[in-house]
């Protein structure tokens, strides 16, 4: 494998985007991705999918298994008639269900503990589940980081359809990591990632509202530890997530609100 980026492959963006890529290939991908900004779009959108469905389908996997598969995966009960079920058909329920009690249990030990209630999910509990994704990232929380500041907004401008920016919250203690895009329920959404000097990460995410009936009040809510305070102003939703104290947190949104409305009627 080269460093051209039509050498790479669907196999090898899904690998990368899974982290499973040899990791004798991954600085090549990596240099690809620097200079190919589709490459890196579609890698974010691979991410962007992965996640949405982890979001949509974790309650499904943590369910408990029906007592009818149990029995059925057991065989018949002495004493009853013989099953309709073939043998090989109860084996093969049996493994099924190991291996669904397998993936919940191995998502589940990522300490993403969040609660999925209700469809489609609020924006604050989307807030807080993408927050705690990618803040637990060590090594690739965003997709573009804060060096390349200027390609990152103008890249989520463009996959938003609406001029986002990143505050600056160095007086605060939070220096930016970077961005990235994050499917969700209703609209894609930006994220930007920010980090203290306790390595302790705050999150901004932005996203276009399509139904905001005039309400710009800040709301508050907290999804197992993580704190959110949102938003919305005119046609933008936004939402400040970190596992922070509520007054602290709203301090952050506060200045937010504020850079970001200086921003938008700054002249262009």
């Amino acid at each position: 494998m080269n460093g051209n980026p039509a050498s790479f492959d669907d196999a090898d963006l899904h690998a990368y985007a899974d982290g499973c890529l040899a990791p004798g290939r991954v600085d090549t991908f990596e240099a690809a991705l620097q200079v190919d900004p589709a490459l890196a779009a579609r890698v974010a959108e691979i991410r962007a999918q992965s996640a949405a469905l982890r979001a949509a389908l974790d309650a499904i996997v943590t369910e408990p298994i029906p007592e009818r598969l149990i029995q059925a995966a057991a065989g018949p009960v002495r004493g009853r008639s013989r099953s309709r079920w073939p043998r090989w058909l109860a084996s093969a329920v049996a493994v099924a269900a190991t291996l669904l009690l397998g993936i919940g249990v191995g998502w589940y030990g990522r300490t993403i503990d969040l609660e999925h209630e209700g469809t489609p999910t609020s924006f604050a509990r989307q807030a807080a589940f993408a927050h705690a994704l990618y803040a637990a990232d060590v090594n690739r929380p965003v997709e573009i980081w804060a060096a390349d500041e200027k390609r990152l907004v103008t890249w989520l401008t463009k996959r938003l359809g609406l001029a986002v920016h990143a505050p600056d919250l160095n007086n605060l203690g939070y220096a930016l990591v970077g961005g990235r895009l994050v499917a969700g329920n209703e609209q894609p959404t930006a994220l930007f990632m920010y980090e203290n000097a306790g390595k302790q990460r705050l999150s901004l995410q932005v996203r276009r509202d399509t139904d905001s009936h005039g309400e710009t009040a800040f709301r508050y809510a907290v999804e197992k530890g993580v704190g959110v305070f949102y938003w919305i102003d005119q046609d933008c939703s936004y939402a400040i997530s970190g596992v922070l104290d509520r007054n602290q947190l709203l301090s952050i949104a506060h200045v937010v609100y504020g850079q970001l409305a200086a921003l938008d009627a700054a002249p262009r």
